[in-house]
């Protein structure tokens, strides 16, 4: 069931600030095709997309603060939406589609005084357009985003889909300020969310007055980006990539990936793509791989010196094998379910819960075991619970520099060459279905060729080879990974060091 909305009022009043971004862009609104977006109810798409899941914890403007959760009990699922969040009501996708120009403001207002739909989730899939509409939209759609009884439950960029330029000011800004505990601004995988600055078209007489209002615009669009930074929703990195990027062409792309993640997205993906990790297999050495990705590519705001020496994998000491650390299941026989690891400046905790599912969480603070000051980092030592997120087979994924099917570059490389850790089953196929081709003993040496995510408990899969064999290991049995992603400053820097992988 399709339900259009296609006419046109006198437009609402914008904001004083806006004022002259109004103005400026309409001077080139000629350059832009004529049809404007196209607003629709679809009633169709939402099943569809209240079933996707988190692929990474949940972000929120006030975990940049990296505070100890205030439930202690708390343990959040892989859902974005509550499966009972649409019971007894008429939910749809409120699609806003096409290019962006002046009007559509009106028209995304004029859907939302019709109460017959409810809950909504609004879907952007636009190349762009006239950036001061764009404001407006998030305007109108932060209305009602933040009021006491808001019919929007997220905003969606789904797979396929692509929301460029204004388009993609229109769904960062359309954040909830009132309710700042979980961000619902979803990306999902395969969809792209795309920023630059506005920009003078070529052959625009620079001299005349139109020159200096667009100007005022890329101010104005500067503007709405601080405002976002101001309330943690985004971390200040996303305005300096948008900065760098002032022509038609060129983007700042964010997928559903980590990347996304680290910019204060929220990547999902169809549940046959997202499940939880189960713990049988979990060493501390693994623990501390979760413990580092969560803080490194997380929200919490930290200092070089933080980001430099918090660290929580555990170092061997002389003579002790990878196959001597304790794995998560040994920890939790003796009743416990919920384990304290030490890092330096900040503690990670990982969690079990009833059906053991693993969480983890990262909070200010060296507390952790008696105190960093007196441990090394990667101790783990039981402790009270505190609140954790469900960790999904992405997340372990990227952890162990599995990306899309593929082990990331410089992952195994120079002295850091694969080794299996404890014996293991060769299979061949990944995941526990696949048929044991031989066991590989501790410490043999192997060559990872390629990886897998899988839905099964071990979330992910090494392709490994050695003379006389090869077939698929699960990952937690693999060491030797250089992190690719052990220091935020190298990782997430403007300019990456030589030889890393750009951002831009």
């Amino acid at each position: 069931m399709r339900v259009s909305f296609t006419s046109f009022r006198s437009p609402v009043p914008a904001p004083g600030t806006l004022a002259a971004a109004l103005t400026a862009f309409s001077l080139f609104a000629s350059s832009l095709p004529a049809s404007a977006a196209e607003v629709t109810v679809r009633p169709d798409l939402y099943e569809r997309v209240a079933k996707v899941k988190r692929l990474f914890p949940p972000r929120s403007q006030s975990s940049a603060d990296g505070l100890k959760s205030d439930d202690a009990g708390a343990f959040t699922t892989l859902d974005v939406f509550s499966p009972d969040a649409s019971s007894g009501t008429k939910p749809a996708v409120l699609r806003i589609e096409g290019q962006i120009d002046k009007g559509d403001a009106e028209k995304v207002r004029k859907v939302l005084e019709d109460w017959t739909y409810y809950p909504l989730v609004v879907s952007f899939n636009s190349p762009g357009g006239v950036f001061a509409e764009a404001f407006r939209i998030a305007e109108v759609l932060r209305y009602d985003i933040e009021s006491q009884d808001p019919r929007i439950g997220g905003l969606i960029v789904m797979a396929g889909d692509q929301c460029l330029s204004a388009c993609a000011i229109a769904f960062a800004a359309s954040v909830d300020r009132a309710h700042p505990d979980t961000d619902k601004r979803l990306i999902e995988k395969g969809g792209k969310l795309g920023f630059h600055m506005p920009y003078i078209p070529e052959g625009t007489d620079t001299s005349t007055a139109g020159a200096r209002e667009m100007l005022g615009l890329g101010y104005d669009v500067a503007t709405q980006m601080v405002a976002l930074l101001q309330d943690s929703a985004n971390p200040p990195e996303l305005l300096l990539r948008m900065l760098r990027h002032r022509t038609a062409s060129s983007f700042y792309v964010l997928g559903g990936d980590l990347e996304a993640w680290r910019m204060g997205f929220t990547p999902v993906a169809a549940p046959g793509a997202v499940s939880a990790i189960g713990p049988a297999g979990l060493d501390t050495d693994a623990i501390g791989l979760l413990c580092n990705l969560n803080l490194t590519a997380g929200p919490i705001r930290m200092s070089g010196a933080e980001d430099e020496f918090t660290y929580f994998q555990p170092t061997l000491s002389e003579g002790q094998r990878s196959a001597d650390l304790p794995l998560l299941t040994q920890l939790a026989t003796s009743g416990g379910k919920s384990f304290d690891v030490t890092g330096g400046w900040f503690a990670c905790q990982i969690r079990l819960d009833d059906e053991s599912k693993v969480g983890v969480a990262i909070r200010r603070g060296d507390a952790a075991c008696g105190g960093a000051g007196q441990r090394e980092p990667g101790e783990i030592c039981a402790a009270p619970s505190t609140g954790v997120d469900t960790v999904s087979n992405v997340f372990l994924a990227e952890a162990y520099s599995c990306r899309d099917d593929v082990v990331l570059p410089g992952t195994f490389a120079g002295e850091r060459q694969p080794k299996i850790k404890r014996d293991v089953y060769l299979r061949d196929a990944p995941g526990r279905s696949g048929q044991v081709v031989t066991t590989l003993a501790a410490d043999s040496a192997v060559e990872v060729t390629g990886c897998r995510v899988t839905a099964d408990d071990q979330g992910v899969w090494y392709a490994v080879s050695r003379p006389g064999a090869k077939g698929w290991v699960s990952a937690r049995f693999v060491g030797g990974q250089a992190e690719t992603f052990a220091y935020r400053g190298e990782r997430f820097a403007i300019d990456p060091p030589a030889g890393g992988e750009g951002s831009d």
